[in-house]
């Protein structure tokens, strides 16, 4: 299993066969100050290390470095339980974890991103956990949120939905309508709107939905220009308005 936690930095070993991950394009410099203004988006994963209460990295040594170099004395980490075998692959361990019962949204957000880091892409982890691209991409993106909003939705205090609206927001702004969302108990719909008010833009279109059975969906894509049931549709009431 895999548990949450925020860990001293002077507890965290790095060897130096340290995995390394894909993303190696921001300078570390940049990452520092990313971090003194925003903290750790996202955890690192360790292992235990030994019995004294230290821990190995798996990864995450960037984000460790300059956390360090940042001046924190904590960084979030996504804590395995049990040290991974000689030849055990630590990408069947995080996804075991999404079974736990107790997984709040953003401990779900973390196994997303730390599966992509070790070269998952997005299509892949969906297929691995039975979710769809959308979910998993929007799920991953609360990660971007301002730390205290995170928060919120790890309590559930306010839900994925809210977070992902709130990210049109800069993370100042994030935090003014998180206040008001909570006392005024608004919906996400609602919060998407207050979002479009506060960037002074206006609804372009409206999203009306429609169920089809199969067989019928299926009638209409005979009938469709090239199978393009929404081209159809779109076509037939065009022309229904301007008859």
């Amino acid at each position: 299993m895999v548990k949450f936690d925020y860990l001293g930095l002077d507890t965290i070993i790095i060897d130096e066969g340290l995995r390394k991950t894909p993303r190696q394009d921001t300078s570390l410099d940049e990452l520092t100050a990313s971090i003194v203004r925003h903290g750790v988006l996202q955890p690192i994963t360790v292992e235990p290390a030994d019995e004294e209460g230290r821990y190995r990295l798996l990864i995450g040594e960037r984000r460790t470095r300059a956390a360090r170099k940042a001046g924190l004395n904590t960084i979030p980490a996504q804590i395995l339980e049990e040290s991974l075998g000689l030849n055990e692959a630590l990408e069947p361990r995080l996804v075991e974890n999404l079974q736990r019962e107790d997984l709040d949204p953003l401990d779900e957000a973390e196994v997303y991103a730390t599966l992509k880091d070790i070269g998952s892409t997005i299509s892949a982890i969906g297929r691995q956990v039975g979710k769809s691209r959308p979910y998993v991409s929007h799920r991953m993106r609360l990660l971007k949120l301002h730390p205290k909003i995170r928060e919120a939705v790890r309590q559930r205090s306010l839900t994925p939905g809210h977070g992902n609206a709130l990210l049109r927001l800069e993370p100042e702004h994030q935090l003014t309508l998180a206040k008001q969302i909570q006392a005024e108990g608004l919906n996400v719909k609602e919060t998407r709107q207050r979002v479009r008010e506060l960037l002074g833009k206006e609804l372009k279109w409206r999203l009306v939905p429609v169920r089809f059975s199969r067989e019928f969906y299926q009638k209409l894509q005979k009938i469709a220009p090239k199978g393009d049931v929404k081209e159809l549709i779109q076509q037939t009431i065009q022309n229904l308005i301007t008859a």
